[in-house]
């Protein structure tokens, strides 16, 4: 403790005291530029903090927005998928339409031939021609027209 009290002297007090008055003035002076860059620190956090809240609620809406778009696409494949399986089956029947209406007109060129056999000439020649350019022309069509 001695030591300690040789160590302090007056002069060393007073330079303390200098010290403390020039840190004090210097804050003095300083305090309102310190205040505002403590205050705007604050201000910049709480906006980053509203920024970030702002941003998630976004996005929230972009994932809602995308989930219905999800849903209608789901629902859209889905008719799709319904039209492809209808369109199918209305080829298919077309297809059994085709083959049962050759089967009636050669059973029609059928009767017609019995007919005639009958002695019945008439009008009965010109149907039978009638029906066989028909069944020729079909032979030689494609599908696609």
């Amino acid at each position: 403790m001695d030591k300690i009290a040789d160590l302090i002297t007056a002069e060393s007090i007073l330079q303390w005291i200098i010290i403390l008055l020039i840190v004090g003035y210097f804050v003095y002076k300083e305090w309102p530029e310190l205040k505002r860059r403590i205050t705007s620190g604050v201000k910049k956090e709480q906006a980053e903090e509203s920024q970030a809240a702002s941003v998630n609620e976004r996005l929230t809406k972009i994932e809602q927005r995308l989930d219905a778009i999800d849903g209608k696409l789901n629902s859209d494949y889905a008719s799709l998928r319904n039209l492809e399986n209808e369109e199918a089956r209305d080829r298919r029947m077309f297809k059994d339409s085709l083959e049962e209406r050759e089967i009636i007109m050669r059973a029609l060129l059928g009767v017609i031939g019995g007919l005639q056999e009958l002695g019945a000439n008439g009008p009965t020649k010109d149907a039978q021609s009638e029906i066989t350019m028909y069944l020729a022309k079909q032979a030689h069509r494609t599908e696609t027209e």
